[in-house]
């Protein structure tokens, strides 16, 4: 808010600071007086009415123009040091003087006679030049006091604690790259820009001062965009309106009322049957509006979970894991490879560094960041290399930040304190043109509608497909009925009206077509299953919120129940079967064997130690943390095997901080999962290396032994080395690398151009070292549940074979005997692919059905082996339903490809975890399994309700039918059809689908693919349940005049399905189907809703829903009458299906591209049968849904 002062102080650059103090004056004359002097001093004019030589500004007009506006406002007096205008002038202030009177549009300002735009932008040049400060008399008119106002901006706010403000820190960034080397240079480089940001790049911000980073937040912004604004209560109302069905039946309600009311032949009761489907109407609408309002709820919530991730920094000059929405503009933020960016910043300390930034520029090919190219950009992924990053822009200011803002729908920088001037409300302040003018990259212009297409294109869950070919196939029976019903109704009326009976025609009959129009719709309502999206999405929301217990972060929902039918897990070793907390178990130096660290260190000669120690500490990015509870354990990041190497040189008696700090690193080659080695080229020792074993050992010429001699190694000498060392560590299952060295005989700096077979070449061994990583205690028995559950586990490593065979049989991967085939990556290599590297997909065959474990494996092998189990035919194994998992950045082809792909939370890298369906937050083995048995929880959850809903289909469609052709009337009217389709049946899918997972779940095989979405158990429990319901019912219409019976029609009709919902909790033949029934409150509570919603329905409506009130008798003959559904479901169960006809098991899997080709061409009829599917795919895939706002990496991926 303006607040009034007495003074406003410009300061000049002049040696000393000149101060010009504009005080409360009597006259305006004086004012100008002071100005005129300022200005005259400051720029050297020495007359306020020349033609300033000024091509940045441009002075006042003379005093006579200013005094001959009244109640004007003198504003923009800007002042900021940076060179005159004046070629040989001297530096100084420069001012301007503005008018604006009250008829002047804000988008200008009154100079003499021309219109000039507000100097609210600085000059690109002068970054460091404020914002325009206001001066505002209050009232000026000859003579008159003036008081002076300031509005205290947002920008002037920042520049009193840092000397840049947001807007300088995008153009920095937005700079074309030829241009961003000279515009840092003049900000005084990474040095300067931190300096202006008030951080040392080498210490980080302060975490302990809470002050300051509320601060930054203030000033810069959060590192957060907010998702788009979530709809309203009444606007998830109109969506969920938009259902043919709803809409004409709203329709043909107030045409009931209309007709009833005026023609009818009781029009004094007539308009209630219309009124009462108006009521059903809204009653629908509003639970399915709460449904969906809860829903995005809870999604949006899961997406904040799953958003949220633990960024890498630098504070307090010591390394930290901060939130990524804690991030703020000065943090340091380390950059490992498979890092996606969090924010714009600046990289320095780069080692190696190549970026995709196809999320931003569209092209594919990686870039090297460097001093020449320092800039990193938000959403972009590091590839290759490590470093360090100064953060310059967050949040919605941030490039990935500013698209998503315009995507979602929002105002860029709208977020609260993330904005400086450039977010005010004037839409045509000169600042916002840096996001008018934004370059859009080629690949973001038609993001929107890319994802949408792609979604279109995705392969289909095998569940989806089923869904499909059900919906259809009811849609089509359910229209065909509802036609008959309609047209037979109408020929039997008109028969006996106007042929039996000969009655003339009278407008009153418009009403009873009405009427059979509106029944026959109702048949359709209650053939379309209404209540299967709304189970589909609380089978799915449920168990993804219970999934998150179990540490597995859903990000794809239609994974969730995809992995019910998982047939193959492609598993990692290393965290996921082991517990990743890895130990130097052996030191082999010369010959010389250790088993402790200080007995290890401590017996090395000055030269070996140095060698041994100094290779450790500088070739690692690991880092080593106090424990964070006392007598804990120290906190290990970063590689776990470079941890391990950490550790054990400080157990003995080695800080390596202070070696890194005296060895910087000039030349870095990263590890690669090809090259299975890494090393690096400092400034003062020598080059170092270390990797994998044999591959390491394979490129030195001589051995260093414990007493610092050296040794020449030949090729016995290795082999024998391999034999004694490496394979008997390997049978240990330790982990084995070698560590290396290379005396350079150039300075460190030349082999920056370097190939790496330039730097790898001639090395001396240091040490083997045998790294134990122990199996997990759980693994074993969650294997075995594997196997039992008909699934079958193959360990991908990077291991020897040796050591991945001791592991596989720790864990229970293969067993004595089972001819189990264990092979090397290269070996698996040469047998599958061709000399085009495609699969040679009968090969494959005849390996796949007996392999276990893939040794000494890369990335590329692991995507090898999902596809052709993906692709595989083989019988009678089958199509395999292939789960992986995967930590590494190139894994994520791999995580893709899978029909599920698991990232590990903890240790997989972020590209990593933007390719997974889901994310174990454990990276335990055992989460697997646990996803394997809520997997197929929901598909039996959704089977319950399948099996409840059809029964209640087929009998309402069947005797709407039956009392349409004898009756001429349907016993069911349309509103109590409403009531059993609609809300009875909602209830029912939240009763059934929230069932917890039995571990017996695990005790049979997995559903295929061509698994029928109605098996035969469930088509006998249907058929049974249903013809006994319509017998009963049937017998009750025929056998009494139709007046309180009707009712009990209906009363007998809802308890028969209330009991047969209790049938339904199990559909697998079992008997006790009350197992487990205390468990599931919210199953117990739902019954209790249901039969006192029938009670009042029947009591206590009349004539709203046809209802009379029953008595005692009545209503305990009701119940015993829909009691008869357990014990005939009992006899059911016992009735084996081994010889059923296969035309029992209904809706297998239809092919995909015969989804797509029906759901694409559809006619509007052919709409009105899939209506149901579409939304069941649009609540499946309820996340991508906000994908706008809240999976800004897929939106931004490309």
């Amino acid at each position: 808010m303006p607040r009034f002062i007495s003074e406003i102080r410009f300061l000049s650059i002049a040696d000393p600071p000149d101060q010009l103090h504009l005080r409360q004056k009597k006259n305006a004359a004086s004012l100008l007086e002071d100005v005129s002097t300022f200005a005259t001093f400051c720029l050297g004019f020495h007359d306020l009415t020349s033609k300033p030589t000024s091509v940045w500004y441009h002075l006042p007009s003379p005093p006579p123009l200013l005094a001959a506006f009244v109640d004007c406002t003198l504003i923009s007096i800007c002042a900021g040091p940076f060179p005159s205008p004046k070629s040989s002038g001297p530096s100084g202030v420069p001012l301007a003087l503005y008018q604006h009177t009250n008829d002047t549009p804000t988008t200008g300002w009154a100079k003499g006679d021309e219109l000039v735009n507000p100097l609210s932008r600085r000059p690109r040049s002068f970054p460091n030049f404020p914002r325009q400060i206001q001066v505002k008399p209050t009232v000026w008119y000859k003579d008159s006091i003036l008081s002076f106002s300031r509005s205290s901006t947002k920008e002037e706010e920042t520049m009193a604690s840092f000397k840049l403000v947001t807007g300088d820190l995008i153009r920095l960034v937005e700079t074309p790259h030829e241009k961003q080397q000279n515009v840092l240079a003049s900000m005084g480089g990474l040095e300067g820009v931190a300096a202006a940001l008030n951080v040392d790049p080498r210490q980080g911000l302060d975490s302990n001062n809470a002050a300051d980073l509320a601060k930054r937040e203030e000033s810069f912004g959060k590192n957060y965009v907010p998702p788009p604004k979530p709809k309203s209560f009444l606007e998830l109302m109109w969506d969920a309106y938009q259902d043919i069905t709803i809409i004409v039946l709203t329709i043909s309600g107030f045409i009931s009322i209309i007709l009833s009311s005026t023609v009818g032949d009781h029009p004094e009761t007539g308009w209630v049957e219309g009124a009462c489907i108006i009521l059903a109407v809204v009653v629908v609408t509003i639970v399915t509006a709460m449904n969906d309002y809860q829903k995005e709820a809870q999604f949006r919530a899961l997406n904040a979970v799953k958003e949220d991730e633990k960024i890498k920094v630098i504070r307090n000059g010591q390394p930290a894991e901060v939130s990524k929405w804690s991030l703020v503009v000065g943090d340091i933020v380390r950059v490992d490879l498979g890092d996606i960016i969090p924010a714009d910043g600046i990289v320095f300390d780069e080692k190696e560094i190549k970026m995709d930034e196809s999320a931003m520029t569209g092209e594919s090919d990686l870039l090297s960041k460097n001093a020449d190219n320092p800039f990193l950009l938000s959403g972009t992924k590091v590839m290759e290399g490590v470093g360090k990053m100064l953060v310059v822009c967050v949040g919605e200011h941030s490039q990935a930040g500013i698209i998503k803002s315009l995507i979602n729908g929002n105002r860029p920088g709208a977020a609260a304190g993330g904005s400086d001037s450039k977010t005010k409300k004037n839409p045509d302040a000169a600042d916002d043109q840096i996001y008018v003018e934004i370059e859009t990259p080629k690949n973001v212009a038609t993001l929107e509608e890319e994802t949408k297409g792609g979604e279109e294109e995705e392969s289909q869950s095998p569940l989806e497909g089923k869904l499909y070919n059900l919906t259809v196939l009811i849609g089509k029976l359910g229209t065909l009925v509802a036609l008959l019903v309609f047209v037979i109704m109408s020929i039997r009326f008109s028969i006996d009206t106007f042929g039996n009976d000969n009655k003339p025609w009278k407008s009153g009959y418009v009403s009873d077509y009405l009427n059979f129009f509106i029944i026959a719709i109702t048949v359709l309502v209650v053939a379309i299953p209404e209540g299967l999206p709304l189970a589909v999405t609380i089978a799915l929301a449920y168990s993804v919120k219970k999934m998150l217990v179990d540490n597995n972060l859903v990000r794809h929902l239609d994974a969730c129940e995809t992995m019910g039918s998982a047939t193959t897990v492609c598993s990692d070793k290393t965290g996921t079967l082991t517990t990743n907390r890895m130990t130097v178990m052996q030191l082999w130096i010369g010959d010389q064997e250790f088993s402790s660290a200080t007995e290890g260190v401590g017996a090395l000669s000055d030269a070996t130690k140095e060698a041994l120690c100094v290779g450790i500490a500088v070739n690692s990015t690991a880092e080593i943390l106090p424990p964070k509870v006392d007598n804990g354990l120290p906190e290990h990041t970063g590689n776990k095997t470079e941890c391990a190497l950490l550790q054990y040189i400080r157990d003995g008696g080695v800080e390596y901080p202070e070696i890194r700090l005296n060895n910087e690193v000039v030349h870095m080659l990263t590890f690669s999962s090809a090259k299975k080695r890494m090393s690096v080229v400092c400034d003062h020792v020598p080059c170092v290396h270390q990797g994998a074993t044999e591959v390491v050992l394979g490129l030195c010429q001589d051995m260093q032994r414990v007493d610092g001699s050296i040794e020449a190694l030949d090729d016995a000498r290795k082999a024998k080395i391999g034999d004694e060392v490496i394979e008997k560590y390997a049978s240990q299952a330790y982990r084995t690398l070698c560590l290396a060295y290379r005396d350079l005989d150039v300075p460190a700096e030349e082999t920056a151009n370097w190939s790496d077979e330039d730097v790898e070449k001639n090395l001396t061994c240091v040490a083997i070292v045998g790294i134990e990583d122990p199996v997990r205690p759980e693994v074993p028995g969650a294997i075995q549940k594997c196997y039992r559950a008909g699934i079958t586990v193959r360990m991908v490593t990077g291991d020897n074979i040796t050591t991945a065979r001791s592991i596989a049989s720790k864990c229970g991967i293969t067993q004595p005997g089972d001819g189990s085939l264990i092979m090397d990556g290269l070996t698996f290599r040469s047998r599958v692919l061709d000399a085009q590297g495609n699969i040679i997909q009968s090969e494959f065959d005849n390996i796949w059905p007996m392999l276990r474990v893939l040794a000494r494996s890369s990335p590329k092998d692991k995507y090898t082996l999902v596809s052709g189990l993906m692709q595989s035919n083989v019988i009678p194994h089958g199509p395999q339903v292939v789960a992986v998992t995967g930590d590494g950045t190139n894994d994520a082809p791999a995580l893709k490809k899978a029909n599920v792909g698991f990232a590990m939370g903890i240790s997989g890298t972020a590209v990593a975890k933007d390719a997974s369906d889901i994310i174990l937050m454990d990276d335990n083995f055992n989460s697997i399994v646990n996803a394997i048995k809520w997997g197929r929880n929901v598909y039996d959850s959704i089977a319950k309700f399948l099996q409840f809903q059809l029964t209640v289909n087929v009998v309402a469609i069947s005797l709407a039918f039956i009392g349409a052709v004898v009756l001429e009337q349907s016993p069911l009217s349309a509103v109590q059809m409403l009531w059993v389709n609609l809300i009875m049946d909602s209830f029912a899918s939240l009763a059934l689908a929230t069932e917890e997972p039995t571990p017996q779940l695990l005790e049979r095989k997995p559903y295929p693919k061509t698994q029928p979405l109605i098996s035969k158990k469930m088509t006998k429990h249907i058929l049974g349940q249903s013809a006994y319901q319509l017998i009963l019912l049937l017998v009750i219409v025929f056998t009494d005049d139709p007046t309180v019976h009707m009712t009990i029609v209906f009363n007998t009709f809802v308890w028969a399905q209330l009991f047969n919902e209790l049938n339904c909790r199990k559909i697998h033949d079992e008997i006790n189907i009350f197992t487990g029934i205390t468990k599931n409150r919210v199953f117990l509570y739902v019954c209790v809703l249901q039969v006192a919603m029938q009670y009042v329905m029947v009591q206590h409506t009349g004539d709203w829903f046809k209802c009379k009130p029953l008595s005692v008798g009545q209503w305990f003959a009701c119940i015993g009458m829909g009691f008869v559904s357990m014990p005939l479901g009992l006899v059911l169960r016992s009735i084996s299906m081994k010889n059923a006809p296969s035309w029992m098991a209904l809706c297998r899997e239809v092919d995909e591209d015969e989804v797509r080709k029906m759901t694409s061409n559809s006619g509007r009829g052919q709409e009105l049968w899939v209506r149901s599917f579409a939304r069941i795919r649009a609540q499946i895939r309820v996340i991508k849904a906000f994908r706008k706002g809240l999976q800004s990496k897929a939106l931004l991926k490309g």
